[in-house]
């Protein structure tokens, strides 16, 4: 565990140029968001139902797999939605997709994102479509409110 520490440089992700684990993005933003009042958990259970479906929609993964993890969070008892993924900027834009920009600029200029290909085979993205990702979140809260 400590060997952490000594090779990556940034167990916490602040200021660190490597990419962010899977369904992180989106996670920090909504912990940022919701004044850390969303624990850390929570927070990447929904920024990981997020990038799995996504991934499913590019056509990278199949909706099977985006079932069988939504199924495993639904066991842990954590949610794919929480409100905050609809919160909106002076704008009218969802203020997580403000998360890709500022992933962005913490990465030094070129965006990537984890997202997947099968359980446990990731592939580095430099681009997300935030319409796809508006949709993807529309999906994620109807799906959210069949099961309460």
């Amino acid at each position: 565990m400590l060997s952490i520490f000594a090779t990556s440089g940034d167990p916490f992700e602040t200021g660190s140029s490597r990419p962010l684990d899977f369904g992180h993005w989106a996670a920090h933003k909504l912990e940022a968001m919701a004044a850390y009042q969303l624990s850390h958990a929570p927070a990447v259970a929904v920024g990981l139902a997020l990038d799995v479906l996504y991934s499913a929609r590019i056509g990278l993964l199949k909706f099977s797999v985006v079932d069988q993890v939504f199924r495993v969070l639904d066991g842990l008892k954590l949610s794919i939605y929480h409100p905050g993924l609809d919160w909106l900027d002076d704008h009218g834009k969802r203020r997580v997709l403000g998360g890709i920009d500022e992933f962005r600029e913490h990465l030094g200029g070129e965006l990537t994102i984890l997202l997947l290909e099968d359980v446990g085979k990731g592939i580095n993205v430099h681009q997300l479509d935030e319409t796809l990702l508006g949709e993807c979140i529309n999906e994620l809260k109807t799906r959210w409110e069949a099961s309460v």
